[in-house]
């Protein structure tokens, strides 16, 4: 098991506040209908859980959140870091339930880095991470929401660096 960071009360309704502020700006997109609960979560919700591994993450690896709204997307990019020496994209992949895999979509890797999260109360424990060409290799199954995820399982993913090596 990975590191797990316990975010504090304050944090926490920053999360909720950029939460509702961000799935807003979905809403007022054209087409988007906030109660098909798409990929079996309330947007809402979806927003939360998301937040809340940035936020852990950034906790851990002492980052500064960016706090300014993203509207509709962040183009799958959560910080910019350098790890090891390495420039690199980096996103933040969290779940509630409990992952065996990382889900990236098909059409969606746009980090060079991804780190997967499992958020329980106010804890994300982190599991592991990913390079871009790791999740390019993975296999690819269709999900039952009807999009393609590249799925790289649990046990393959990579040990979190230290958070002292990303800044």
């Amino acid at each position: 098991m990975g590191p797990q960071i316990e975010i504090p009360p304050r944090l926490i309704r920053t999360v909720y506040r950029k939460a509702s502020e961000r799935n807003q700006s979905f809403e007022d997109h054209e087409g988007w209908d906030n109660d098909a609960k798409s990929w079996g979560v309330d947007p809402e919700d979806r927003n939360v859980i998301g937040l809340m591994g940035e936020m852990a993450f950034a906790i851990y690896a002492d980052l500064e959140i960016d706090t300014d709204l993203v509207r509709w997307t962040d183009e799958g990019v959560d910080f910019e870091v350098t790890i090891d020496g390495m420039e690199r994209s980096l996103d933040v992949k969290t779940s509630q339930k409990e992952p065996y895999a990382l889900f990236v979509k098909e059409w969606r890797v746009d980090s060079d880095y991804y780190v997967l999260g499992h958020l329980e109360g106010r804890t994300v424990t982190f599991l592991g991470a990913a390079t871009r060409e790791m999740v390019l290799d993975a296999n690819k199954k269709e999900s039952k929401y009807g999009h393609v995820n590249y799925e790289v399982p649990t046990w393959a993913l990579e040990t979190l660096p230290e958070s002292s090596d990303i800044l």
